[in-house]
């Protein structure tokens, strides 16, 4: 589990430099196939919901303490895939939450020019990443306990 505490964190530790650099200015880079960019998003994906700032700020800080609740508890019951996964939407969660209530916005950096939705070329950040990919390892984790017994 120690291992699973550290990957998340280094992470976390990774996407808060990365959103500080972004904020001043220091992050960029112009490639093919990457840019590295700043965005202040207001809403959740796609910039959706931004009109009702006082929700975005306060709901997803609901939401993950209650998943914070749920899910700590059984961390060490869990298999390496499905801890990691579980701390890495927790701590995800957890930095964008902190830009949301220090901020008002969360800061996005990261653009894959040639991957669009609906004609634009989206803006994400590592704690993104983090909380996709914790989804997929969480799941992929249940799946193999389930098998297992």
């Amino acid at each position: 589990m120690y291992i699973a505490i550290a990957i998340a964190a280094a992470l976390l530790g990774a996407d808060r430099v990365l959103k500080y650099l972004s904020r001043t200015g220091k992050l960029r880079l112009e490639s093919k196939y990457l840019r590295l960019t700043h965005l202040e998003n207001r809403g959740f994906f796609l910039g959706l919901g931004q009109k009702h700032e006082k929700l975005l700020r306060w709901l997803p800080m609901g939401v993950w303490l209650l998943a914070a609740v749920c899910l700590l508890p059984e961390l060490g019951k869990r298999v390496f895939s499905a801890q990691l996964g579980i701390l890495l939407v927790l701590l995800g969660g957890l930095s964008n939450q902190f830009d949301r209530l220090r901020r008002g916005s969360v800061t996005d950096y990261l653009q894959f020019p040639h991957r669009r939705v609906k004609k634009r070329a989206l803006v994400w950040n590592l704690a993104d990443f983090m909380l996709i990919g914790g989804v997929v390892l969480t799941v992929l984790g249940l799946v193999r306990e389930l098998f297992k017994k």
